[in-house]
């Protein structure tokens, strides 16, 4: 009885456990994919959904924004916020 009881504890953890690790990684896979589709707004900084947010091209590469305001900010004086 006491064996069975013991193999129980065991497969229980062990259960537990994979189930941990396989939330982790789902956790991981909708991290990525939320990476993939936000961008900053470079000129409030402010984290932007890439689908919903207006957007500028400059020298090939597009940029997001909150706002027109933010937008149009951008526009005026674009060198100001592409620093390196």
């Amino acid at each position: 009885m006491k064996r069975i009881l013991y193999l129980l504890s065991v497969l229980s953890f062990a259960v537990i456990i994979s189930g941990y690790v396989m939330n982790s990684n789902i956790r991981a896979d909708e991290k990525k994919a939320a990476e993939k589709t936000t961008a900053k707004d470079l000129v409030c900084g402010m984290d932007v959904n890439t689908d919903k947010a207006l957007k500028a091209d400059h020298d090939g590469k597009t940029y997001y924004f909150c706002s027109k305001h933010c937008e149009e900010t951008f526009k005026k004086d674009h060198s100001k916020y592409l620093k390196k």
